[in-house]
């Protein structure tokens, strides 16, 4: 069911963890912020908290001179537990969080419109655009569903409320930064958390208004390092779907497709090893073989 306020929505968390080698793109990062800010007046008030992590890294810029920042150093690095530190730091001060990582550009317009739909739902997404900053076209909100929301897993293309969340928060234990094999799959979890809570069906999506992530030129490496992770997900899905019969067909053409990619992969060249490790992680999921993360849904 969605959450509903009746009062209008304007405090905007915006979640920023950084490492010790991102200092440019924090840079360009708040620059953007402190456009929208600019841009914004009126319609919402940013809270920006970046985590540096580990603490102590001398990686800070000098933000701009007309943006606030809230700093909040961890001891430990790991994308999961910086953004739960942010949400901690934020209880009971924002209507509403998006975690923009460093290489995340969203625009003013995103946000606006985000934030009205953000009425009557527990959050609001967008289409990701590849590129140096956030096209801007129709405004116009259309619905996709729960299961595609969270098999696409950006969680930094939403703008989500905080009362939705409330006590849910990402696996501290893996994601980037960390130790785990589970390299990726803290967004899609948390995702999923919501809209298992919640009972959704679909979300509002703004499919003119996508978010932009600058372009990466590591996408190979990035496909192995997740890879398990996102294997591990594909089959876990399959056990505990969410978003109903349609949600269940959903997850089960994503599956086939994620299978056939692997064994493609599996049958090349280079990318041998990352196809056979794609197929190992899809049926540890399916059979829940992997001790060291929770099934999905547990504790909900």
């Amino acid at each position: 069911m969605a959450v509903r306020s009746e009062a209008a929505l304007r405090r905007v968390g915006l979640i920023i963890p950084v490492l010790a080698s991102e200092a440019v793109l924090l840079e360009a990062c708040l620059a953007n912020i402190a456009r929208m800010r600019t841009e914004l007046t009126g319609d919402a008030d940013l809270v920006v908290v970046v985590v540096p992590q580990p603490a102590g890294c001398a990686v800070l810029p000098q933000p701009p001179s007309d943006l606030s920042i809230e700093w909040l150093p961890q001891a430990q690095a790991g994308v999961s537990r910086a953004r739960n530190a942010a949400l901690d730091h934020l209880r009971g001060r924002v209507d509403a969080v998006m975690f923009v990582d460093v290489a995340v550009r969203p625009s003013s317009a995103f946000l606006r419109e985000a934030l009205a739909l953000l009425a009557d739902a527990p959050l609001v997404s967008a289409p990701v655009a590849f590129a140096a900053e956030s096209p801007v076209g129709a405004a116009t909100a259309s619905r996709v569903s729960a299961a595609f929301l969270v098999f696409r897993g950006f969680i930094w293309s939403s703008l989500i409320r905080m009362d939705a969340l409330g006590d849910l928060r990402f696996l501290a234990d893996i994601g980037p930064g960390t130790p785990s094999q589970h390299q990726a799959g803290e967004d899609s979890r948390l995702l999923y958390a919501i809209v298992r809570r919640h009972h959704l069906r679909s979300l509002p999506f703004l499919a003119g208004l996508p978010v932009a992530r600058l372009p990466r030129g590591d996408l190979a490496a990035k496909v192995a390092r997740y890879s398990f992770g996102q294997g591990y997900l594909v089959g876990q899905y399959l056990v505990h779907p969410v978003g109903g019969l349609s949600g269940l067909g959903y997850f089960l053409l994503r599956a086939l497709l994620f299978a056939g990619n692997s064994l493609a992969m599996l049958l090349g060249g280079a990318s041998r090893s990352t196809g056979l490790r794609r197929l190992r992680a899809f049926v540890s999921g399916l059979f829940g073989l992997d001790r060291s993360v929770p099934p999905l849904g547990r504790g909900l």
